[in-house]
């Protein structure tokens, strides 16, 4: 699984941005998917667009390309094979997108913005072009907004790969290996700078907050804004609107007082002669009668006259049982008798078509009848919910049909009790919908909602019909109201400058040639005897330490921003004497432990909880 996830997920995405921007011409051989406007459906609630089924047609056409040389094709291919492994590649995109989403680790616009800042691809004469950067991506068919989003969603599985491969780590076959390879310990000397407090000690003035602005005013963008007017039909609405006729409770609860009846079970046993064992079926009545006589005038019980003539090898040692039955799980006849015999009783001798049977009464369950008044709530409610929803599904069947007849919203209100509401101009990480939770901030900003045209969402338990009225695009801000933004740029671009002037001085400093910067923000510390999962640095810090060889300098920055530079010595390696205690407790470590953690994540990440609901995704 672990493998799979890196070929999926193999190097650092971002690496790949510059190539998507060929994507909506990759995918024009003779197999096609739906039309470009087609909105295809979502995944754990993340919507599917022609972009990433194009994003992901690319993938698979690379990675296959990779396996079977440049001049394969998808058309190769059987229709059914390739679309199958195109939704495979959306269903791990989107279900690895809602992962890292749930866990926080959505990198921000900000960051996407100064990423594509750095691409050579929108590079002029001076540094970034606004122009060539929004031409390059229209003329692709995309709008800026929609590219930024796709960086930031490469960015976001960036993180994710890298926190998973800082829990997962490849070991051998044998738990030997595993504990020495946990046990072994360095010695490292690092130095640390602290980001935070390294850009909290630049001084940066609002001249220089103004150049900075005029210089970078992609990072000034304001957000996309939308206003939308929607109604919504919800579930609790309509119980308020449910009548209970006068009558209702006193039939509903005749009605459960006569299902109640059907309800009672009855646990039989039975003696059984089968009349083929005999020359004929007088003889075999003749064996029968003998028997029940017996049991009649109590010379034996029914229970020893079961085990001694029963023919019945099945439920012979059981003393006959035969189970329970609520009226039509024995055959008619059996049926018909139980209905005239009293708990323990004996039946007269019933003759089916191969055999004869006694019957005995052994068990009768009756259901609790609750009073009238114990019943009423349930009734009542069981009322409402059924008529609830039946109300709401009608409503719900002519809307949509006044939808598809081009319809306004008010109209749409006018033809039920529901009230148009009204959004607001909203970006997309505050707009939501009053009374209706399910749908997403990105559903309702995707390319494909289009002005003045009413989409409908479906909920669990309600339905929202939604209208966007207004879209105002992102725009440059003016400086008055980001010069904080711009100066705290500043400053963080003048730490940034401290530190790349630093690289050259880390390794002497560590080695004792140079002086440690005079700043709060930097420090040198030593640790000694450091396991692979101590806590005394950074994970990452130490993954990437053990995975370089003793003496190299190791540069890394945390997850927090701040930054490493560290050696390692004096490796310490135990002998397998010294592991022989503590082998069986990394053979649990490694059974529960890495077993459950990480290749549980990835099972309940691409296996349990998926909520996939693709549409239109099929070849023409």
């Amino acid at each position: 699984m672990l493998e799979s996830l890196r070929n999926f997920l193999s190097g650092k995405r971002v690496i790949v941005i510059t190539a998507l921007l060929a994507i909506p011409f990759v995918f024009l051989g003779s197999q096609s998917f739906g039309t470009i406007t087609a909105t295809f459906g979502t995944v754990n609630g993340e919507p599917v667009s022609q972009m990433d089924v194009n994003l992901a047609t690319n993938q698979v056409s690379q990675r296959l390309k990779s396996v079977y040389g440049e001049d394969f094709s998808l058309d190769d291919l059987d229709e059914e094979v390739s679309l199958g492994l195109i939704k495979n590649e959306i269903i791990n995109q989107k279900t690895l997108l809602s992962q890292t989403r749930k866990l926080g680790l959505i990198a921000s616009e900000k960051t996407a913005k100064q990423e594509v800042i750095n691409i050579d691809t929108f590079q002029g004469e001076n540094g970034f072009d606004q122009m060539l950067f929004e031409s390059t991506i229209r003329a692709n068919g995309w709008t800026p907004e929609e590219y930024i989003e796709l960086v930031r969603e490469t960015l976001s599985l960036d993180k994710l790969v890298s926190a998973m491969g800082v829990t997962a780590f490849p070991i051998n076959s044998e738990i030997e290996g595993l504990a020495s390879m946990l046990e072994t310990s360095r010695d490292i000397n690092f130095i640390k700078v602290d980001k935070n407090i390294l850009v909290s000690q630049q001084e940066a003035s609002l001249e220089e907050g103004q150049q900075f602005y005029d210089s970078n005013p992609f990072l000034f963008l304001s957000k996309e804004q939308r206003d939308f007017s929607y109604l919504v039909l919800t579930y609790d609405a309509y119980k308020e609107q449910v009548q209970v006729p006068e009558d209702y409770i006193d039939e509903a609860y005749a009605d459960y007082l006569s299902n109640v009846e059907g309800q009672i079970q009855n646990r039989i046993s039975h003696l059984m002669i089968e009349k083929s064992n005999y020359g004929s079926s007088s003889l075999a009545y003749e064996e029968i009668n003998s028997i029940y006589k017996n049991i009649q005038s109590k010379e034996v019980s029914f229970e020893d006259a079961v085990s001694k003539s029963s023919e019945d090898l099945a439920s012979k040692d059981t003393g006959g049982d035969l189970g329970l039955s609520s009226g039509d799980a024995f055959p008619e006849e059996f049926e018909s008798a139980i209905l005239s015999m009293q708990l323990n009783s004996i039946s007269s001798i019933i003759e089916l078509e191969d055999s004869l049977h006694i019957l005995k009464l052994t068990e009768v369950i009756k259901p609790q009848i609750k009073t009238k008044a114990e019943m009423s709530r349930e009734l009542l409610n069981e009322l409402v919910d059924a008529e609830a929803l039946a109300l709401m599904q009608d409503d719900f069947l002519a809307l949509e049909s006044l939808v598809l007849e081009g319809v306004t919203l008010n109209t749409l209100a006018d033809s039920t009790d529901a009230e148009v509401q009204v959004t607001g101009l909203q970006d997309i990480e505050s707009v939501e919908l009053n009374g209706f939770a399910n749908i997403t901030s990105s559903q309702l900003f995707d390319s494909s909602v289009l002005p003045n045209k009413i989409e409908i969402f479906e909920g669990d338990e309600s339905y929202a019909f939604v209208m966007m009225t207004q879209a105002l695009q992102p725009a440059v801000q003016p400086f008055a109201n980001v010069a904080d933004l711009a100066i705290q740029e500043v400053r963080n671009e003048k730490a940034n400058m401290i530190i790349n002037d630093f690289v050259k001085d880390a390794e002497g400093v560590i080695d004792g040639e140079n002086a440690l910067p005079n700043l709060n923000a930097f420090s040198q510390e030593s640790y000694k005897a450091v396991k692979r999962f101590s806590s005394l640095l950074p994970s990452e810090i130490i993954n990437s330490t053990f995975e370089s060889p003793l003496g190299t300098l190791v540069e890394n920055e945390a997850f927090n921003g701040d930054r490493y530079w560290a050696k390692s010595s004096n490796e310490s390696v135990p002998s397998m004497e010294e592991l022989s205690e503590s082998v069986e407790q990394y053979q649990s470590f490694y059974n529960e432990s890495l077993t459950q953690q990480f290749s549980g994540f990835i099972d309940r990440a691409f296996k349990e909880g998926q909520r996939i609901r693709l549409e239109n995704l099929t070849s023409n």
